[in-house]
């Protein structure tokens, strides 16, 4: 909120938002062993559940989101935004929510690191073939961007993992709990710069906007959860619905030229997935 009201950090962090959003993936990815994850990801059997999961996460999701918001008359602003932010990998940030709540978080982990660098590939086509010349930038660009983000994001961790080792960092897990907190902070007044004044200006379009990215987010979490637990059961099946409500959405800023409508609703969706746990704690019967 503070973020949201207070102009001046977020005029002094312009521009910076790649930055944050390439450095909250490195400090999560240097949590895990990256090799050791990719190694039980291509099991043969592993393999494909990952990838039928993540397409219908990542390619599904945007196509189903997009018929429904055509066929519920919304601004073609709302559309856009909601296929490049749908077509994103898991939120980092998933994997703490699944601890928070006594879910799967080893399979919220995988989910999101193999998301994390299928992203290159995946957004852009699916950009393309959804919206067409709508798009402003050309898909090699894209692919361009994103890979460098997250290739930056990757290689900074594997760095950071050999240099401290990974006992020190399980050593100083809280510290590392820090540092991923007050680059969280520090990456909301960037990304809220300009949103108030957004919001003021056009309080109706702001309050739809807010409504969108909660169905997208909460809503998409507890219909995917009333599907999954019949096949996964509460652990497994409620770490798929977080990962399936929350993605990175910021990538999609990262990587596409500036949106005031793709702005505003990147940053409305922090307040639904911020209240992940709270919301999601009942409907998965998380244990005190």
């Amino acid at each position: 909120m503070v973020a949201l009201i207070l102009p001046g950090p977020g005029a002094l962090l312009a521009g910076t938002l790649p930055f944050w959003v390439a450095l909250l993936m490195m400090l999560a990815m240097t949590r895990v062993d990256l090799g050791m994850i990719l190694a039980r990801a291509f099991r043969p059997r592993r393999l494909a559940m990952t990838l039928l999961f993540l397409a219908a996460l990542m390619c599904g999701t945007p196509a189903l989101f997009m018929v429904l918001a055509q066929l519920s008359g919304l601004p073609q602003g709302h559309v856009e935004a909601l296929v490049y932010t749908s077509s994103g990998p898991p939120l980092g940030s998933a994997t703490a929510f699944c601890l928070i709540l006594g879910l799967d978080a080893a399979f919220a982990l995988e989910m999101t690191v193999i998301g994390a660098f299928l992203a290159p590939l995946t957004m852009p086509v699916v950009a393309r073939f959804l919206l067409g010349d709508a798009v402003p930038i050309e898909v090699g660009e894209m692919v361009l961007r994103l890979s460098i983000l997250i290739g930056a994001a990757a290689i900074g961790a594997v760095l950071v993992r050999w240099v401290l080792g990974a006992a020190r960092i399980q050593k100083n897990a809280l510290a590392f709990d820090g540092a991923g907190s007050v680059c969280l902070v520090l990456f909301l007044f960037p990304l809220f710069e300009g949103i108030g004044v957004q919001i003021l200006s056009a309080p109706a379009f702001a309050a739809l906007t807010l409504l969108v990215a909660i169905l997208a987010n909460t809503g998409a979490q507890i219909a995917s959860f009333s599907a999954l637990r019949l096949f996964w059961g509460r652990e497994t099946g409620g770490a798929g619905a977080l990962v399936w409500g929350n993605r990175n959405a910021a990538l999609a800023l990262a990587s596409l030229p500036p949106d005031p409508v793709l702005t505003l609703y990147v940053a409305l969706y922090q307040f639904p997935m911020y209240f992940t746990p709270l919301i999601m704690r009942p409907i998965v019967g998380a244990p005190r």
